[in-house]
């Protein structure tokens, strides 16, 4: 008898009408006969698999009978929000112009599949937290025209075997047929290094499913991930990321500059206390806080003395 971990796995990938996982754990049960020595239970088994026509490699386009999971969708893509321009954003010289870069072969992304010519479409930001790795993936996604749909790692990590995989299957195949840039925020939590001695076997197959949809990924769109842990991320999986750009914490004057630029928008003047405040800061989100507090500070004062 098939051990109960491998029947477990081929029920919960019939349950979801994931066929070509079915057939490979059924490859596998058969396999498992052939070595016990019963060579008439593998090619019994075999039989049943093949007898519908049910063999081949993995389909490049969706499999009949498999339907996208729209309530998943749902749950697990957030839509984002925000008027931010790549004018906001805080980018050093070479990693602007890379930006822009990017945008410049998305835009034109026809005509340089015309020549022959693939453009890049997934790109990892990797830095400390609040250093403006979301923020230019929206501002990418506005100077695109596209939405921008963060991914929610709640939703996409399942409890059970191989659930987490076909997850990640839906919302690439959603990002074939939808023009968006999808945001994998803190992917570390997809994407740690395999092999640790702490992690089930489970954790490494979702690295490599992460890996194979990308490998896989035919999109009009942009594909963006985030990591604060570089250090833990597979290094295999940095190989799939046409661009890997680097956020580093900004200084002092970084800081105040930014501060000037959100105070401005409000048409507000930075005082000297505020701009103290933001040199003690450590990130632009921190900055952006104080300047925000700032201008709400400003807007209440003036309506009391109204």
């Amino acid at each position: 008898m098939p051990p109960i971990r491998q029947l477990a796995k081929l029920f919960q990938a019939l349950s979801e009408k994931d066929l070509v996982s079915a057939k490979e754990i059924a490859d596998e049960i058969a396999s498992s006969e052939e070595k016990k020595g019963h060579p008439s239970a593998a090619q019994m088994l075999r039989g049943a698999l093949h007898s519908k026509g049910i063999r081949g490699n993995r389909p490049t386009e969706p499999i009949s009978g498999i339907v996208t999971n729209g309530n998943f969708l749902e749950t697990a893509l957030s839509k984002s929000f925000a008027n931010t321009r790549l004018h906001d954003a805080m980018l050093r010289p070479a990693t602007r112009e890379a930006v822009e870069t990017i945008i410049n072969e998305t835009r034109n992304g026809a005509y340089l599949l015309s020549k022959g010519i693939r453009r890049r479409g997934k790109l990892l930001f990797v830095g400390p937290p609040g250093c403006g790795k979301s923020f230019t993936a929206q501002a990418i996604a506005n100077e695109l025209n596209l939405p921008l749909f963060v991914v929610r790692f709640d939703a996409v990590i399942g409890s059970y075997l191989g659930q987490t995989a076909t997850h990640l299957r839906e919302i690439f195949r959603f990002v074939l047929s939808t023009p968006c840039v999808l945001l994998f925020d803190e992917i570390d939590a997809l994407g740690k290094q395999r092999g640790s001695l702490l992690d089930v076997g489970e954790l490494d197959r979702i690295v490599i499913a992460l890996m194979q949809e990308l490998d896989f990924l035919e999109t009009k769109g942009i594909v963006i991930a985030t990591s604060n842990l570089p250090q833990h991320l597979d290094r295999a999986l940095w190989r799939r990321f046409d661009l890997v750009l680097q956020f580093p914490a900004p200084n002092k004057s970084g800081l105040a500059a930014y501060a000037k630029k959100m105070l401005t928008k409000f048409g507000i003047e930075p005082s000297p206390i505020v701009l103290k405040q933001v040199a003690a800061a450590k990130t632009y989100a921190d900055a952006e806080k104080l300047a925000e507090a700032e201008a709400r500070r400003i807007a209440l004062e003036e309506l009391i003395s109204k």
